[in-house]
């Protein structure tokens, strides 16, 4: 009876993960923002979205500031995250702003976009009308070994 209690012990003692021997964290983090989109106002949010926010995201991807992103979405009832964005980063360091990254960032949009600094201000503002922001953090993909 002895030896039968053993076994679960020492299963899960072999069985038990050891971080950096049997996985680690990658080390790209990514930026994750949860939101939740007023229903029948998705499609509003992702034209507009895609007018701010995404080409912002591919000017930061064209200078080498971030390796990727991503919008995701989830067709859910209301008053629940339905949106997800992701910012991959080559390392936290890149997650680190500056004054010449903001400005070369900006000089790069207006080059790209033209100077529409009203229509896009008004974009924004309707943002907090439609949508909630319910979460954000900085997370790693698991790499298993």
């Amino acid at each position: 009876m002895k030896k039968l209690l053993l076994i679960p012990l020492i299963i899960s003692t072999l069985a038990s993960a050891e971080l950096y021997k049997d996985y680690a964290p990658a080390s790209e983090p990514v930026e994750l923002t949860v939101i939740a989109v007023q229903s029948n106002y998705l499609d509003t949010y992702l034209t507009n979205l895609n007018r701010t926010w995404v080409r912002a995201m591919n000017v930061q991807k064209q200078l080498g500031y971030i390796t990727d992103f991503n919008v995701w979405t989830a067709m859910s009832s209301a008053d629940t995250p339905n949106v997800w964005l992701t910012v991959e980063y080559p390392d936290m360091a890149s997650m680190a702003q500056t004054q010449e990254k903001s400005e070369r960032v900006e000089k790069e949009l207006k080059k790209l976009y033209g100077d529409n600094d009203v229509e896009l201000e008004e974009i924004s503002k309707g943002y907090e009308e439609i949508r909630k922001m319910v979460d954000h953090a900085v997370i790693h993909r698991v790499v298993f070994k």
